[in-house]
């Protein structure tokens, strides 16, 4: 997992629409369960042969399927038409220049609640993956990837009105195999708002080409 910037301006505005849209929606924000990612939890989920890739805890709301929202509908159908067009700019929206799929999918669209807010350590050994996750955060937390011995934690960055402003975003590779785990944490007093699009494992180059899209002017 690592770190890259966000300098593509267009996709910067579409984010901000994403995440105003995002915080808009009615969330029921809950205490439990707390955040668990010590290392002692994650080495006994490493020695678990029946762990099958996804979080066994997490505290967020979830907007990856449909949302039951005000009998007016009109959220849900905002958050329906905000998903389809960000999803379709990632497929097609990069031009000629850049590899394209229609194979990049939303892996997890949610916000957490602060301090609670988080996501338990899981592997996706389940749906081996490539990933790009966009986070929004007014407050502070982090995302924290572990391969064997190797650790890596990314801070969420706060800039307010400067470059990217809130916006942090990792990539990286979840494989089949199993070998690399994720885990996150919302530790400030403000929501945290998560943008992850995934493509399967075996389309390296589009997901490269997706970075250098996101890292360029």
């Amino acid at each position: 997992m690592k770190q890259v910037p966000i300098k593509n301006i267009e996709l910067l505005k579409r984010l901000d629409s994403f995440a105003s849209i995002l915080y808009q929606l009615p969330h029921t924000f809950r205490a439990l369960p707390k955040p668990d990612l010590t290392f002692a939890t994650l080495k006994t989920l490493m020695a678990d042969d029946k762990f099958v890739g996804y979080p066994k805890t997490h505290n967020y709301q979830s907007y990856e399927g449909e949302v039951a929202v005000t009998p007016s509908g009109r959220y849900k159908k905002r958050l329906r038409t905000e998903k389809y067009f960000f999803l379709k700019y990632m497929q097609y929206g990069m031009g000629e220049h850049y590899q394209q799929h229609e194979k990049w999918y939303f892996d997890t669209l949610t916000v957490m609640p602060p301090r609670w807010g988080h996501t338990g350590w899981h592997n996706s050994k389940n749906k081996g993956r490539h990933y790009i996750r966009f986070i929004h955060n007014a407050g502070s937390g982090y995302s924290i990837s572990v391969t064997g011995k190797k650790q890596v934690t990314i801070k969420d960055q706060r800039r307010g009105q400067m470059g990217a402003g809130n916006w942090t975003c990792v990539v990286g590779s979840m494989g089949k195999d199993g070998k690399v785990w994720f885990a996150d944490h919302n530790t400030g007093s403000r929501p945290r708002a998560v943008i992850d699009v995934s493509i399967p494992e075996r389309y390296t180059s589009e997901w490269t080409n997706a970075i250098k899209f996101i890292t360029e002017y």
